[in-house]
């Protein structure tokens, strides 16, 4: 997929160029071709040597990662109260200002997290003056292999950790052939880094001096003998005076980082660069500093371990670590591409690169709207569908009445004029009027029954009656011919008392006209 481009780690030694070539995928990352080519002649010839590597391996250029050696970059260990990445983003400038051996306008800074907590968070801040930069990267630029990303070359070398086993604290040496570099890992992150100017070529030098040979057979000696004896000296003088410098530079390492360790004892000393391979190194080493001393192995078992199987991982750990650092899997962030030095995009190249996904997103808008407008028609059928499903309901509840617009608004507005017209006319149960009850009630009476209505009241659901009667049994006889007509089943009689004045019986009637609630 164009969005996934392949990473090409570009490791511009002084002996030689390394490149690792790493595939992005959905599934992660794979190595598809690990390469050295050795440097002849002075540095105004790789422009070539990386034009025709590049040309020769086909190694991708679009998204190359490289480093600013560790010779032209300083550090500084800087802890702030606060941990927001906006304020220590404005912060450090500030505080290395005072420590620069350059102006500030001359440099560029940048910065590493460490660690940090609610409180505080301790970083490393990295200084490169411009001129260095501009140095470095003209070169490639010539080779048309310029890279997006420029990474401090110490630091850089906790990218290992994101697939080599290196747990706890332990010093990364990678031993090249002028300098060496050295940065520590505390729990898989890098927190200090060093270069001395001291490597391959040294040893290769002393060889030289100590056997009275040129330096292309002292190299090969280096690379075929054994220099360092069974009781861990160097059999030459010459040879041993390098290595005590080497062991020296190590624990003067060690001791310079005992405030970052805070007391944490060093777990091992990783080796890796060309000069790893000197036989006995190892051995040699952890007898100097009195630390575990390895080379440095496979990844586990799993897919990682491909990363790593087109190569030795000795050799090429630090061009590894600068493949990492261009994809998701990187522990660092370091990039002196900043200001003037940012990567310009080409917009032609961008342009070709998402031509084939373009085309992919305007088939797929294409089928969107397809998909927007046929489900827009089925949505629009079935609604016209509900439309005359719901006016033949209306029709048949509201029988001559057009529905008109909203037909719950409709139905609503029919319900409300039903209701106003039955309070109007006083419609009761049965569908009786209010002047059907006073029928009902007159029809009820029985002729021969000598009684006077009095009062008649009719409020919501029931009718009440005030009635003169001659007798307790006409109050009786009344009630039981109400009760005969369904709508008056629960008529009483109520309220019973003697009018003095003319002797007979006052006495209520109450009519509930609500329905009869059914008994379980």
């Amino acid at each position: 997929m164009p969005v996934l481009k392949n990473v090409l780690g570009l490791d511009i030694g002084s002996h030689s160029v390394k490149a690792v070539e790493f595939r992005q995928n959905l599934r992660g990352i794979e190595a598809v071709q690990l390469r050295a080519v050795e440097r002849q002649g002075d540095d105004g010839d790789l422009a070539d040597l990386l034009r025709r590597m590049i040309e020769v391996y086909r190694l991708p250029a679009e998204h190359v990662v490289a480093a600013l050696p560790g010779d032209r970059i300083s550090s500084r260990r800087i802890r702030f109260p606060f941990r927001e990445r906006k304020k220590i983003e404005a912060a450090v400038p500030n505080h290395v200002a005072d420590d620069l051996l350059f102006e500030p306008e001359d440099v560029i800074i940048d910065w590493e997290l460490v660690s940090s907590d609610r409180a505080r968070a301790d970083v490393v801040a990295v200084i490169a003056p411009r001129k260095a930069v501009s140095e470095f990267l003209e070169p490639l630029a010539d080779a048309e292999c310029e890279p997006r990303t420029l990474e401090a070359e110490g630091l850089l070398l906790g990218n290992l950790s994101a697939i080599f086993d290196l747990p706890g604290a332990r010093l990364l040496a990678d031993l090249g052939h002028r300098k060496s570099t050295f940065c520590l890992l505390v729990d898989e992150r890098p927190v200090s880094a060093r270069t001395i100017p001291l490597g391959g070529l040294a040893l290769t030098h002393a060889i030289a001096r100590d056997r009275g040979i040129d330096s292309e057979a002292a190299e090969r000696a280096k690379c075929e003998e054994t220099l360092i004896g069974p009781d861990f000296e160097a059999t030459y003088p010459e040879t041993a005076k390098v290595l005590d410098r080497l062991s020296r530079e190590i624990v003067r390492t060690l001791s310079s980082l005992e405030t970052v360790l805070n007391g944490r004892a060093l777990d091992a000393l990783t080796l890796f660069g060309g000069s790893a391979h000197l036989e006995g190194l190892d051995a040699y080493l952890e007898e100097r500093i009195g630390c575990r001393t390895e080379r440095l192995g496979y990844p586990p078992e799993g897919h990682d371990a491909g990363l790593v199987a087109a190569g030795d991982p000795v050799v090429f750990a630090p061009t590894i670590a600068l493949g990492l650092r261009g994809t998701p899997r990187a522990r660092t962030r370091t990039n002196f591409r900043q200001e003037e030095f940012a990567v310009r995009v080409d917009l032609g190249r961008f342009t070709k690169d998402f031509s084939f996904t373009g085309i992919l997103a305007g088939i797929a808008g294409v089928l969107a709207i397809a998909s927007f407008a046929t489900s827009t028609a089925l949505a629009s059928r079935y609604a016209r569908q509900i439309e005359m499903v719901v006016d033949d309901l209306y029709r048949e509840a509201i029988p001559g009445q057009a529905l008109s617009g909203n037909p719950l608004t409709a139905l609503r507005a029919a319900v409300d004029d039903a209701n106003r017209r039955a309070e109007f006319l006083g419609v009761y149960r049965g569908n009786l009027s209010a002047l059907d009850l006073l029928n009902e009630i007159s029809a009820r009476v029985p002729a021969d029954l000598d009684i006077v209505l009095e009062e008649l009241s009719i409020d919501r659901q029931t009718v009440r009656l005030r009635v003169f009667a001659s007798s307790f049994e006409a109050a009786d006889r009344l009630g039981a011919e109400l009760q005969k007509f369904d709508p008056f089943a629960n008529a009483r009689i109520g309220a019973i008392e003697t009018d003095k004045k003319r002797g007979g019986k006052r006495f209520n009637v109450t009519i509930s006209l609500a329905p009869r609630q059914s008994s379980r």
